[in-house]
């Protein structure tokens, strides 16, 4: 699925919204971790996705090579486990421990901080500056399913301008990706 429209109810220049979920190695981890970093990251993700899969190992570079900068991030799962068992807590256990993630893999399973972020699909990146202000929103590159035939990097363009103290140009576009699974009421 393609995000139909930029978000109106979390716009550009949002503060980081206060939350607090399970990291897969037991620890509760929020945006005060994420709080007085020059950039951080959330970025909602799921064991499943094929947008997830065709993009993770870039992700999984970027921060790694903006590491040295100081970038915090984050991982979120809020897809409903019950709908999809890949899904589930325990294999987001297994996928941290099997990828080596080098950030906290973050388990949504209210759903709420999928809404506080008015995410959509995975995977959806958000960027906040020093100041924890929203300034990107979007995909991590032009072809999250097939890193074959990448020819933009918006996430990484947009980590870069912001340690730069540039504004990330674009600041916002439409990720494309799998829907978020809502529970079924």
């Amino acid at each position: 699925m393609e995000r139909t429209q930029i978000s109106t109810k979390f716009p550009i220049g949002s503060s980081l919204p206060k939350f607090s979920l399970t990291s897969t190695d037991g620890q509760t981890i929020g945006d005060d971790y994420l709080r007085g970093a020059p950039v951080s990251l959330v970025f909602f993700s799921c064991n499943h996705c094929p947008y997830v899969k065709g993009s993770e190992d870039f992700l999984i570079g970027v921060v790694n090579e903006f590491k040295k900068d100081g970038i915090k991030a984050v991982s979120i799962s809020s897809n409903d486990p019950v709908q999809y068992p890949d899904d589930s807590f325990e294999k987001m256990k297994q996928k941290s421990k099997d990828m080596g993630l080098p950030y906290p893999y973050l388990f949504d399973s209210t759903q709420e901080v999928a809404k506080l972020f008015d995410a959509e699909c995975t995977p959806e990146c958000y960027v906040f500056n020093s100041q924890s202000k929203l300034v990107y929103h979007g995909p991590v590159n032009d072809s999250p399913r097939d890193a074959t035939k990448v020819t933009k990097h918006y996430l990484a363009i947009a980590i870069a301008q912001t340690l730069q103290g540039m504004k990330a140009d674009p600041a916002e576009i439409n990720s494309i990706g799998c829907s978020i699974k809502w529970k079924i009421k």
